[in-house]
């Protein structure tokens, strides 16, 4: 054994027990020493010495911590099941096992982490690490931010943050400290070099936090096309039928013979009674019938309050403007809760980032633009079975942005069903914590190498506990994290 591995051995870690046998490449089954019991814990960081491998240790993570007897074996039915009076507990010779699911070989001589080539020979002895400072001599990444510590060996988990632009999620149950998370994400990123664009759908989490960098969604403009959106949307007006004659309703309104110029530029004042008279005669105008012509404007009537109208007249700042400030100051937060609708709110989310798509494309924002979309509740933005305003447009995102530089951060309760699955496909980074069903876990395990992640230890996971596990983690399997608090 080098001077080295005994160093990293005798500072860093505990000796708990031996490698069994039956060991693979990627698993090795072990045993604990009696004395030792007390560090059986799944998810504990684990380094195999195995003495016919010079100068490196196989590093994993302890899993499947089960307690065992050969008398009253759960495999081979004993006397003792039928007549417990019999048995002598002196007898009983309880031992506890576990299997390190190996993550890499630490090679010492070399400083790095490499792919596990060897299988741990029986009788090698295992460790625990009870302080994993060490590992950043031998875990680098090019572009490193962290936003907490591995649970047990206080490793501060260092994340490739050059993997930001295939997209990031973040699951876990209501509670469970999602909001703390992308806090510290996006502080990271900025201190990084990234730009952020935070859509905060509650106004709770993020805009009370970053109170000098936040703009109220009622001050943000909406394009035509997507206030005809809005308008058939909470009108309960059919887009196939009613879609085309708002569309231009809404453009013909805006530019008028009047001269009356875009809005919040020119000075459009918007009225519903206006509006609806337009409407009728624009519907008109192209041919639409008469029955067609009054449900639109009489649901309109009906189902729009005149505050919506006398609301667009206060909306001033563009969505270009939003993506002109976040490039310039590096971070900007949109607060959706000044809008209830639903569908204002994802009308907003849709122009800011098809206003980004523009000016990438344009040349006005260099590229790669380096620009993180942060969707708090991405379930209401982008579900799986539904169409939303704004659907579009992330999903473009998710498969294309990369290119650009423009990224996703999406935060959300649930993975199944709440995410839509041609994005939850695209993300390369997922930080889960206490899940709401044991499908999410499921799912998950169809896009990350989850490398038998126990349900019940995810079912446990403390508030701020999430795994990692991804691109972004250099070791690219799930590793058990304390996100640090935040202001």
């Amino acid at each position: 054994m080098s001077s080295r591995v005994r160093e990293i051995l005798s500072k860093c870690c505990v000796e708990v027990g031996l490698v069994a046998s039956g060991a693979t490449s990627a698993y090795a089954p072990m045993q604990f020493y009696k004395k030792a019991e007390q560090y059986a814990v799944d998810e504990q960081f684990a380094l195999i010495r195995d003495e016919s491998i010079e100068d490196k240790l196989l590093l994993g993570v302890i899993r499947r911590v089960t307690k065992r007897e050969p008398i009253v074996s759960d495999r081979v039915r004993t006397p003792f099941i039928d007549r417990p009076e019999i048995l002598d507990p002196s007898l009983l010779m309880p031992y506890t096992s576990a299997v390190v699911r190996l993550y890499g070989e630490v090679n010492v001589a070399k400083g790095q982490v490499e792919e596990v080539v060897h299988v741990a020979t029986p009788g090698s002895r295992v460790f625990i690490i009870k302080d994993g400072s060490f590992l950043n001599n031998v875990v680098k990444v090019p572009l490193k931010i962290s936003v907490g510590a591995h649970k047990y060996s206080g490793w501060e988990l260092p994340l490739d943050a050059s993997y930001v632009p295939y997209h990031i999620g973040v699951f876990g149950a209501t509670g469970v400290g999602k909001s703390r998370l992308v806090r510290g994400l996006v502080e990271e990123l900025v201190k990084a070099g990234y730009r952020a664009i935070v859509f905060d759908h509650s106004g709770a989490d993020y805009a009370p936090h970053i109170k000098a960098s936040t703009i109220g969604s009622k001050s943000i403009t909406i394009n035509p096309p997507t206030i005809a959106s809005v308008l058939a949307a909470k009108a309960r007006l059919t887009w196939q039928t009613y879609g085309e004659y708002l569309e231009v309703a809404v453009l013909t309104y805006m530019h008028n013979e009047q001269g009356v110029g875009v809005q919040g530029k020119r000075g459009v004042k918007w009225s519903k009674r206006e509006f609806v008279k337009h409407l009728s005669n624009s519907m008109s105008r192209v041919g639409a019938r008469d029955s067609t012509i009054a449900k639109a404007t009489l649901f309109i009537d009906h189902f729009i309050p005149d505050e919506f109208f006398d609301e667009l007249n206060k909306r001033t700042i563009e969505p270009s403007d939003i993506v002109r400030e976040a490039y310039e100051e590096g971070l900007v937060v949109v607060d959706l809760s000044q809008d209830t609708d639903l569908v204002v709110k994802q009308a907003i989310v849709a122009d800011t980032i098809e206003a980004a798509w523009n000016m990438v494309k344009s040349g006005e924002v260099k590229v790669p633009a380096n620009m993180v979309f942060v969707i708090d509740e991405a379930q209401n933005y982008v579900p799986e079975d539904e169409w939303t305003i704004c659907k579009d447009a992330i999903e473009t995102t998710a498969r294309e942005g990369r290119k650009w530089g423009l990224s996703l951060i999406l935060a959300s309760q649930r993975m199944v069903r709440d995410i839509a699955s041609n994005v939850r496909a695209n993300l390369g980074t997922v930080f889960f914590g206490r899940l709401q069903t044991q499908g999410d876990l499921r799912e998950l395990s169809t896009y990350l190498d989850l490398s038998d992640v126990s349900d019940s230890v995810v079912a446990n996971l403390d508030r701020r506990e999430f795994f990692v596990a991804g691109l972004m983690n250099p070791l690219k399997r799930p590793i058990l994290i304390k996100v640090r608090e935040v202001r």
